[in-house]
Protein backbone atom coordinates (compact mmCIF):
# COMPACT_ATOMS: atom_id res chain seq x y z
CA UNK A 1 0.00 0.00 0.00
CA UNK A 2 1.48 3.57 -1.23
CA UNK A 3 2.54 5.88 1.73
CA UNK A 4 2.04 8.60 -0.96
CA UNK A 5 0.36 9.68 -3.69
CA UNK A 6 1.00 12.59 -6.13
CA UNK A 7 -1.94 15.27 -6.45
CA UNK A 8 -2.89 17.56 -9.41
CA UNK A 9 -4.91 20.46 -8.79
CA UNK A 10 -6.08 21.84 -12.32
CA UNK A 11 -7.56 25.29 -11.93
CA UNK A 12 -8.63 28.04 -14.58
CA UNK A 13 -5.64 30.14 -13.37
CA UNK A 14 -3.06 27.63 -11.56
CA UNK A 15 -2.06 24.03 -12.25
CA UNK A 16 -1.14 22.58 -9.31
CA UNK A 17 0.84 19.38 -8.39
CA UNK A 18 2.26 18.00 -5.07
CA UNK A 19 3.56 15.54 -3.47
CA UNK A 20 1.07 14.23 -0.54
CA UNK A 21 1.59 12.02 2.94
CA UNK A 22 -1.01 9.39 3.66
CA UNK A 23 -1.62 11.48 6.97
CA UNK A 24 -2.00 14.79 4.69
CA UNK A 25 1.24 16.40 5.20
CA UNK A 26 2.56 18.31 1.57
CA UNK A 27 6.66 17.82 1.39
CA UNK A 28 7.09 19.48 -1.74
CA UNK A 29 4.47 20.86 -4.62
CA UNK A 30 4.54 23.29 -7.35
CA UNK A 31 2.40 25.55 -9.11
CA UNK A 32 2.35 27.17 -12.49
CA UNK A 33 0.19 29.53 -14.75
CA UNK A 34 -1.74 26.94 -16.00
CA UNK A 35 -1.19 27.10 -19.73
CA UNK A 36 -3.27 28.28 -22.74
CA UNK A 37 -3.62 27.06 -26.12
CA UNK A 38 -5.94 23.92 -24.70
CA UNK A 39 -5.55 20.40 -23.49
CA UNK A 40 -2.69 19.25 -24.78
CA UNK A 41 -0.29 21.95 -23.44
CA UNK A 42 -2.00 21.56 -20.16
CA UNK A 43 -0.97 17.68 -19.99
CA UNK A 44 2.47 18.33 -21.71
CA UNK A 45 2.88 20.51 -18.51
CA UNK A 46 0.91 18.02 -16.10
CA UNK A 47 3.28 15.39 -17.23
CA UNK A 48 6.55 16.73 -16.11
CA UNK A 49 5.35 18.36 -13.36
CA UNK A 50 4.40 15.02 -11.86
CA UNK A 51 7.50 13.80 -13.49
CA UNK A 52 9.91 16.16 -11.17
CA UNK A 53 7.66 15.51 -8.25
CA UNK A 54 7.89 11.55 -8.55
CA UNK A 55 12.12 12.29 -9.42
CA UNK A 56 12.13 14.36 -6.59
CA UNK A 57 10.15 11.35 -4.01
CA UNK A 58 12.54 9.33 -5.43
CA UNK A 59 9.53 6.60 -6.49
CA UNK A 60 8.81 6.66 -10.18
CA UNK A 61 5.33 4.43 -10.19
CA UNK A 62 3.29 6.95 -7.35
CA UNK A 63 -0.48 6.64 -7.83
CA UNK A 64 -1.44 9.97 -9.09
CA UNK A 65 -5.09 11.52 -8.26
CA UNK A 66 -6.31 14.91 -10.27
CA UNK A 67 -9.08 17.22 -9.55
CA UNK A 68 -10.51 18.15 -12.81
CA UNK A 69 -12.86 22.08 -12.61
CA UNK A 70 -15.34 20.49 -14.31
CA UNK A 71 -17.88 17.32 -15.03
CA UNK A 72 -16.20 13.94 -15.60
CA UNK A 73 -17.15 10.34 -15.80
CA UNK A 74 -14.72 8.59 -13.31
CA UNK A 75 -15.45 5.41 -14.94
CA UNK A 76 -14.35 5.95 -18.42
CA UNK A 77 -11.96 9.15 -17.42
CA UNK A 78 -13.66 11.51 -19.79
CA UNK A 79 -14.16 15.55 -19.13
CA UNK A 80 -17.63 16.51 -20.33
CA UNK A 81 -16.50 20.19 -20.50
CA UNK A 82 -14.33 22.59 -18.14
CA UNK A 83 -15.95 26.37 -17.73
CA UNK A 84 -13.15 28.33 -17.62
CA UNK A 85 -11.10 26.00 -19.75
CA UNK A 86 -11.32 25.80 -23.88
CA UNK A 87 -11.07 22.94 -25.76
CA UNK A 88 -12.17 20.14 -23.06
CA UNK A 89 -15.26 19.10 -24.23
CA UNK A 90 -15.89 15.46 -24.43
CA UNK A 91 -11.81 15.41 -23.74
CA UNK A 92 -10.57 11.66 -22.83
CA UNK A 93 -8.08 12.67 -20.40
CA UNK A 94 -8.22 9.59 -18.51
CA UNK A 95 -6.88 7.56 -21.48
CA UNK A 96 -4.51 10.38 -22.32
CA UNK A 97 -3.01 10.22 -18.99
CA UNK A 98 -2.17 6.64 -18.72
CA UNK A 99 -0.37 6.70 -22.14
CA UNK A 100 1.92 9.49 -20.74
CA UNK A 101 2.15 8.01 -17.43
CA UNK A 102 2.23 4.45 -18.05
CA UNK A 103 -0.35 3.85 -14.96
CA UNK A 104 -4.21 5.12 -14.23
CA UNK A 105 -4.77 8.42 -12.72
CA UNK A 106 -7.89 8.49 -10.66
CA UNK A 107 -9.75 11.55 -11.69
CA UNK A 108 -12.86 13.83 -10.10
CA UNK A 109 -14.18 16.84 -9.66
CA UNK A 110 -12.64 19.10 -8.07
CA UNK A 111 -15.58 19.51 -5.57
CA UNK A 112 -15.81 16.22 -4.89
CA UNK A 113 -12.86 15.81 -4.23
CA UNK A 114 -12.35 18.98 -2.00
CA UNK A 115 -15.53 17.49 -0.25
CA UNK A 116 -13.15 14.26 0.63
CA UNK A 117 -10.16 16.67 1.35
CA UNK A 118 -12.34 18.06 4.45
CA UNK A 119 -13.61 14.49 4.99
CA UNK A 120 -9.93 13.38 5.87
CA UNK A 121 -7.86 16.45 6.41
CA UNK A 122 -9.85 18.88 7.48
CA UNK A 123 -12.37 20.38 9.56
CA UNK A 124 -14.96 17.62 8.59
CA UNK A 125 -12.26 14.73 9.57
CA UNK A 126 -13.81 11.49 11.18
CA UNK A 127 -17.03 13.04 9.48
CA UNK A 128 -19.26 10.50 7.62
CA UNK A 129 -21.63 13.05 6.63
CA UNK A 130 -21.31 15.88 4.97
CA UNK A 131 -21.90 18.70 2.58
CA UNK A 132 -19.55 20.69 1.30
CA UNK A 133 -19.40 24.12 -0.51
CA UNK A 134 -17.04 25.49 -2.28
CA UNK A 135 -18.22 29.70 -3.04
CA UNK A 136 -15.76 30.34 -5.56
CA UNK A 137 -15.84 32.44 -8.82
CA UNK A 138 -18.94 29.73 -9.67
CA UNK A 139 -20.36 27.24 -6.84
CA UNK A 140 -19.40 23.90 -6.63
CA UNK A 141 -18.83 20.97 -3.97
CA UNK A 142 -19.42 17.65 -3.12
CA UNK A 143 -21.71 15.49 -1.06
CA UNK A 144 -20.68 12.50 1.16
CA UNK A 145 -22.93 10.28 3.02
CA UNK A 146 -22.26 6.99 4.97
CA UNK A 147 -18.82 7.48 4.44
CA UNK A 148 -19.21 7.22 0.63
CA UNK A 149 -18.41 9.90 -2.00
CA UNK A 150 -21.46 10.45 -3.88
CA UNK A 151 -20.60 10.58 -7.39
CA UNK A 152 -23.76 9.45 -9.43
CA UNK A 153 -24.01 7.23 -12.62
CA UNK A 154 -22.15 9.59 -14.75
CA UNK A 155 -20.12 10.90 -12.21
CA UNK A 156 -22.04 14.30 -12.34
CA UNK A 157 -23.50 14.44 -8.39
CA UNK A 158 -23.03 16.54 -6.08
CA UNK A 159 -23.38 19.95 -8.15
CA UNK A 160 -24.61 21.44 -5.28
CA UNK A 161 -23.99 24.95 -6.57
CA UNK A 162 -27.45 24.34 -9.21
CA UNK A 163 -29.93 23.34 -7.02
CA UNK A 164 -32.75 25.78 -7.27
CA UNK A 165 -33.25 28.43 -4.97
CA UNK A 166 -36.00 30.54 -7.30
CA UNK A 167 -38.03 29.71 -9.52
CA UNK A 168 -38.26 32.72 -11.05
CA UNK A 169 -34.41 33.48 -10.81
CA UNK A 170 -31.87 34.66 -13.13
CA UNK A 171 -30.69 32.42 -15.98
CA UNK A 172 -27.15 30.50 -14.44
CA UNK A 173 -24.08 29.74 -16.49
CA UNK A 174 -25.02 26.21 -17.14
CA UNK A 175 -28.29 27.13 -18.76
CA UNK A 176 -30.70 26.42 -15.77
CA UNK A 177 -32.85 29.39 -14.36
CA UNK A 178 -32.64 30.06 -10.40
CA UNK A 179 -29.53 28.30 -9.06
CA UNK A 180 -27.80 29.03 -6.21
CA UNK A 181 -25.15 29.94 -8.33
CA UNK A 182 -26.93 32.82 -9.57
CA UNK A 183 -26.86 34.51 -6.16
CA UNK A 184 -24.09 32.92 -4.54
CA UNK A 185 -21.40 32.54 -6.75
CA UNK A 186 -18.49 35.70 -6.64
CA UNK A 187 -19.61 36.84 -10.47
CA UNK A 188 -23.38 36.93 -9.49
CA UNK A 189 -22.36 38.76 -6.16
CA UNK A 190 -19.83 40.95 -8.58
CA UNK A 191 -22.93 41.19 -10.95
CA UNK A 192 -25.37 42.41 -8.36
CA UNK A 193 -23.05 45.31 -6.67
CA UNK A 194 -22.55 46.76 -10.01
CA UNK A 195 -26.15 47.30 -10.56
CA UNK A 196 -26.23 48.78 -6.69
CA UNK A 197 -23.67 51.15 -7.49
CA UNK A 198 -24.68 52.72 -10.18
CA UNK A 199 -28.04 53.77 -8.05
CA UNK A 200 -28.72 56.49 -5.45
CA UNK A 201 -28.04 53.67 -2.85
CA UNK A 202 -23.94 52.71 -3.85
CA UNK A 203 -22.61 55.67 -3.71
CA UNK A 204 -19.94 53.57 -0.41
CA UNK A 205 -19.89 50.77 -3.22
CA UNK A 206 -18.65 53.56 -5.34
CA UNK A 207 -15.85 55.44 -3.16
CA UNK A 208 -14.29 52.36 -2.28
CA UNK A 209 -14.31 51.11 -6.25
CA UNK A 210 -13.03 53.97 -7.85
CA UNK A 211 -12.48 53.79 -10.95
CA UNK A 212 -12.08 50.17 -10.62
CA UNK A 213 -14.65 47.11 -10.74
CA UNK A 214 -16.83 46.56 -7.22
CA UNK A 215 -15.28 43.28 -5.94
CA UNK A 216 -17.52 41.09 -3.50
CA UNK A 217 -14.57 41.85 -1.07
CA UNK A 218 -15.24 45.80 -1.30
CA UNK A 219 -18.97 44.34 -1.07
CA UNK A 220 -17.85 43.07 2.19
CA UNK A 221 -15.75 45.73 3.65
CA UNK A 222 -18.55 48.42 2.83
CA UNK A 223 -20.99 45.89 4.77
CA UNK A 224 -18.55 45.39 7.65
CA UNK A 225 -18.88 49.69 7.67
CA UNK A 226 -22.66 49.22 8.04
CA UNK A 227 -23.74 50.43 4.36
CA UNK A 228 -27.11 49.28 4.10
CA UNK A 229 -26.95 48.20 0.42
CA UNK A 230 -24.10 46.83 0.83
CA UNK A 231 -25.90 44.49 4.03
CA UNK A 232 -29.18 44.23 2.34
CA UNK A 233 -27.18 42.47 -0.69
CA UNK A 234 -24.56 39.81 0.54
CA UNK A 235 -28.14 39.42 3.12
CA UNK A 236 -29.67 38.34 -0.18
CA UNK A 237 -27.31 36.21 -1.35
CA UNK A 238 -26.78 34.13 2.43
CA UNK A 239 -30.33 33.41 2.31
CA UNK A 240 -29.81 32.08 -0.95
CA UNK A 241 -27.14 29.63 0.33
CA UNK A 242 -29.21 29.11 3.45
CA UNK A 243 -32.26 27.56 1.31
CA UNK A 244 -29.99 25.61 -0.50
CA UNK A 245 -28.42 24.74 2.66
CA UNK A 246 -31.66 23.44 4.19
CA UNK A 247 -32.56 21.34 0.72
CA UNK A 248 -29.28 20.06 1.43
CA UNK A 249 -30.18 19.23 5.27
CA UNK A 250 -33.48 17.53 4.44
CA UNK A 251 -32.10 15.59 1.45
CA UNK A 252 -29.10 13.85 3.00
CA UNK A 253 -29.32 14.46 6.83
CA UNK A 254 -25.70 15.46 7.19
CA UNK A 255 -24.20 16.30 10.44
CA UNK A 256 -21.96 18.90 9.29
CA UNK A 257 -22.03 21.43 6.03
CA UNK A 258 -18.66 22.87 5.47
CA UNK A 259 -18.15 26.15 3.68
CA UNK A 260 -15.09 26.89 1.79
CA UNK A 261 -14.01 29.22 -1.13
CA UNK A 262 -13.06 32.48 -1.56
CA UNK A 263 -16.53 34.08 -1.05
CA UNK A 264 -16.59 32.07 2.10
CA UNK A 265 -13.83 34.80 3.46
CA UNK A 266 -17.04 37.22 2.95
CA UNK A 267 -17.48 36.29 6.59
CA UNK A 268 -20.43 37.07 8.62
CA UNK A 269 -22.40 39.74 6.21
CA UNK A 270 -22.64 36.74 3.81
CA UNK A 271 -22.78 33.64 6.47
CA UNK A 272 -24.91 35.36 9.27
CA UNK A 273 -27.76 35.11 7.14
CA UNK A 274 -27.39 31.83 5.55
CA UNK A 275 -26.95 30.40 9.01
CA UNK A 276 -30.08 31.71 10.43
CA UNK A 277 -32.15 31.18 6.91
CA UNK A 278 -31.20 27.70 7.14
CA UNK A 279 -34.26 26.77 9.94
CA UNK A 280 -36.93 28.33 7.20
CA UNK A 281 -35.81 25.09 4.65
CA UNK A 282 -35.55 22.19 6.33
CA UNK A 283 -37.45 19.78 8.82
CA UNK A 284 -36.24 20.88 12.79
CA UNK A 285 -34.85 17.54 13.77
CA UNK A 286 -32.66 17.52 10.73
CA UNK A 287 -31.16 20.80 11.29
CA UNK A 288 -30.93 20.37 15.18
CA UNK A 289 -28.29 17.44 14.32
CA UNK A 290 -26.17 19.93 11.47
CA UNK A 291 -23.14 22.10 12.59
CA UNK A 292 -22.29 24.45 9.55
CA UNK A 293 -18.41 25.28 9.61
CA UNK A 294 -15.94 27.23 7.71
CA UNK A 295 -13.08 24.86 5.74
CA UNK A 296 -10.09 24.38 7.53
CA UNK A 297 -7.55 23.33 4.65
CA UNK A 298 -8.13 26.95 2.22
CA UNK A 299 -6.61 26.38 -1.09
CA UNK A 300 -5.25 22.92 -0.58
CA UNK A 301 -8.91 21.20 -0.25
CA UNK A 302 -9.13 19.47 -3.64
CA UNK A 303 -5.34 19.12 -3.77
CA UNK A 304 -5.63 16.80 -0.50
CA UNK A 305 -8.85 15.13 -1.72
CA UNK A 306 -7.60 14.09 -5.10
CA UNK A 307 -4.31 12.45 -3.01
CA UNK A 308 -6.85 10.98 -0.66
CA UNK A 309 -8.43 9.01 -3.56
CA UNK A 310 -5.19 7.96 -5.22
CA UNK A 311 -4.26 6.32 -2.36
CA UNK A 312 -7.70 4.33 -1.87
CA UNK A 313 -7.66 3.42 -5.45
Amino acid sequence: MAERAIAVDLGGTNLRVALVGRDGTIPSRQSVPTPGGGPDAVIERMVALIGEIAAGAGERALPVGVAIPGPLDPATGVVAYTPNLPGWRRFPLGETLRSHLGRPARLVNDGNSAAVGEARFGAAKGCRDLVYLALGTGVGGGIITGGRLIEGSTGLAGEVGHVTVALDGGRCTCGAVGCLETFAAGWAIKRDAGLVAATAEGRRLRELAGDGPVTPALVAVAALEGDPAATRLLARAGRALGAAMGVFVNLFNPTLIVVGGGIAGLGEPLLGPAAAAVADHCFPLARAAVRIERSALGDDTALLGAAALALDA
